[in-house]
């Protein structure tokens, strides 16, 4: 308990010094908060709890507690779709339906009732955010792969794959099969794909927590740990190759906890060639999410070393951890990837790689961030603002998620003995898990770190959940209400609620989906340019990968600046949805400089208003101008840039 005060004292000094000092802006500070009151629940927590697991009769009748849970689910999935939106309902479902599950999980849980109650509601969730989004697009990468789909759908080659996933096909025909058998359009293929692979990561978690911790409950709480864990919700519909690769990654490490443990050699040798398989698989499958996997594995080599001193009667050989046995899948993997690479290397991982390289000795720079407003403000940051944060979805979810993480450091040191099984992996979600919360620095490309590392922090929240539902009778609606809350924050923090305005007070965000309409307009509009312009063509990023899909690329570059928006190209195209959202330039990670802006409706109607136009749909326009455009939107008066 002396450690629980002492990092509550800790951070409120900490604070308190940054303020003082002008280390941060207040506001930035004020949002750090959520760490202190993390901290002051996981010392409630840790010390209303008993440390130990009680054997408690079973209180709730299983199949009573299914039902209503299944019932409560699909009245939500129902009521979404009535009234088109989800907010107040998934709000309502998911805190109830996991307040249930919590209490069940106090006492003597049934597994097959727990993760069917889990399943559904993570399902539930996401069916949700697919019938209020007609087209959800996300970072825009699924405009790409729907598109390759198409495109493979098409030509029946894997070679004519675009984006040099020509050389990791196994996403692009998971989701081919599925739209050839179903008859769904390409994008319904992926979307259910992802939501339906990602509602069995429920009971892959399960076994995958049984299996490294030895126990049917740390099992089900790391089940427990998918649904409170945004990134899974937020890629169960934002579905791409490195989602499935993610999937793959925890079946191969289900397989490689249960090849350890292989008692008979009969039983290791189809394990073996079951991983062989497995790992050829995840070869082709995605080119990144092994690089940032690695960072995992290599956290994980010092715990893995440490780990024999820490436990009695452990051997303290560290050269036992290093047994074929043990290391096997790793091997093959490295083997696999290594010879493939050389074979076909891939233009995407070698453009990182060089990009990452080039920041770490100071022989590239990433370009500044840019954001331009031409007509219109943003709302101005104050310690008003910060404290209606912290009220958010997103500041109780990073509230909830500080005390679990903290709550499992607590128990790891109280009771270290009964964590000899899994500490290696809980030790190293544990201290990875810090990525996963708001950090008040911008890092390039985070979210696929945090993705990965979303992967091992089941572990130490299973650890964090068990320990805060074993509190005291008299304390027990509190832990129940925490991680109830928690989960109903879940689904709707910025990431995974990103595209409902106004869930994450009221700063408009880049557009992460579309309605039907507007997206059929921009396949009129890439019709009519294929059929009628000859030329260059620039926009957005989102127009241009949308166009994608209906197998149309603009080539031209648009640049903002703070006289307006530029390009070199004669055709323009623009939308009437810039005005509800900052608009992204630029098709890639290593096109820089291009900028960002957010523009007012008055500003843009009086620039549609003046200048020549060859097409129009009520949703996008073509601007046309023989020597480009200069200027658009911009004037002295009402352009302004800020730097982000």
């Amino acid at each position: 308990m002396a450690l629980a005060l002492a990092v509550c004292l800790l951070l409120a000094v900490g604070l308190s010094a940054a303020a003082l000092l002008d280390l941060l802006p207040r506001p930035t500070l004020v949002r750090a908060g959520f760490t202190l009151v993390g901290a002051v629940v996981a010392a409630l927590l840790f010390a209303g709890s008993t440390g130990e697991r009680r054997d408690v009769a079973r209180r709730l009748p299983p199949s009573l507690v299914t039902k209503a849970v299944l019932v409560v689910a699909g009245c939500g999935v129902v009521a979404t779709a009535l009234l088109g939106s989800r907010v107040v309902v998934f709000a309502v479902v998911l805190t109830l339906g996991v307040g249930l599950v919590a209490l069940q999980l106090r006492a003597d849980p049934s597994v097959p009732a727990v993760l069917t109650q889990l399943g559904a509601l993570f399902l539930a969730g996401r069916l949700g955010k697919y019938l209020t989004t007609d087209v959800y697009f996300g970072g825009t990468d699924t405009f790409a792969h729907v598109a390759a789909v198409d495109t493979l759908i098409r030509t029946r080659y894997s070679a004519t794959i675009p984006h040099g996933y020509d050389l990791y096909p196994v996403f692009h025909f998971l989701v081919g099969t599925v739209r050839y058998v179903t008859g769904l359009r390409s994008y319904d293929a992926l979307v259910l794909t992802g939501i339906v692979l990602f509602t069995l990561v429920v009971p892959l978690a399960y076994l995958l927590g049984r299996s490294v911790f030895g126990s049917r409950r740390l099992g089900l709480l790391a089940a427990l740990s998918v649904t409170v864990l945004e990134f899974f919700s937020y890629h169960a519909l934002y579905f791409y190759p490195q989602a499935l690769a993610s999937v793959l990654i925890l079946v191969a490490l289900l397989v490689n906890s249960q090849l350890r443990d292989a008692t008979d050699e009969r039983a290791f040798r189809r394990l073996s060639v079951f991983v062989v398989g497995l790992v050829a698989t995840m070869v082709i499958t995605h080119h990144l999410t092994y690089l940032l996997f690695a960072v995992v594995a290599v956290a994980a080599v010092p715990v893995a070393l440490v780990r024999p001193y820490l436990f009695e009667g452990a051997q303290p050989d560290s050269r036992r951890w290093f047994r074929y046995r043990w290391l096997f899948p790793g091997v093959i993997g490295g083997v696999f990837l290594l010879v493939y690479w050389s074979y076909s290397p891939s233009l995407i991982t070698v453009g990182i790689v060089e990009l990452s390289l080039g920041v770490l000795f100071d022989v590239a720079t990433m370009p500044a961030e840019q954001l331009f407003l031409y007509g219109t403000t943003l709302p101005t940051d104050s310690v008003g603002r910060a404290v209606e944060w912290l009220t958010t979805a997103t500041g109780l979810y990073a509230v909830g998620l500080t005390s679990l993480v903290l709550l499992a450091g607590y128990e790891l040191l109280d009771d270290l003995g009964a964590y000899e099984r899994g500490f290696t992996l809980t030790a190293t979600g544990l201290g990875l898990s810090v990525l996963l919360l708001p950090l008040p620095i911008s890092i390039p490309q985070i979210e696929r770190l945090k993705f990965v590392v979303t992967l091992v922090a089941v572990f130490p929240l299973a650890v964090g959940l068990g320990r805060a539902l074993s509190v005291d009778r008299r304390y027990a609606a509190v832990a129940v209400i925490l991680v109830a809350a928690m989960a109903g924050a879940t689904g709707f923090t910025v990431l995974a609620a990103d595209d409902v305005s106004g869930v994450y007070l009221d700063e408009p965000r880049e557009q992460v989906s579309m309605s039907d309409d507007r997206y059929r307009a921009l396949g009129s509009t890439a019709a009519f340019v294929q059929r009628s312009v000859e030329g260059p063509v620039a926009t957005d990023k989102v127009t241009n990968r949308a166009f994608e899909t209906y197998r149309f690329n603009a080539t031209g570059q648009v640049r903002a600046g703070p006289g307006g928006l530029d390009t070199d190209a004669p055709y323009l195209v623009v939308r009437r949805g810039w005005t509800d959202h900052i608009v992204a330039l630029g098709d890639a990670i290593r096109t820089g400089g291009l900028g960002r802006f957010a523009v007012g409706d008055d500003t843009f109607e009086r620039t549609d208003a003046t200048v020549d136009k060859v097409y129009t749909n009520g949703h996008v326009r073509i601007y046309y101008s023989e020597d480009g455009h200069t200027g658009v939107y911009g004037d002295d008066t009402t352009a302004a840039s800020l730097a982000r």
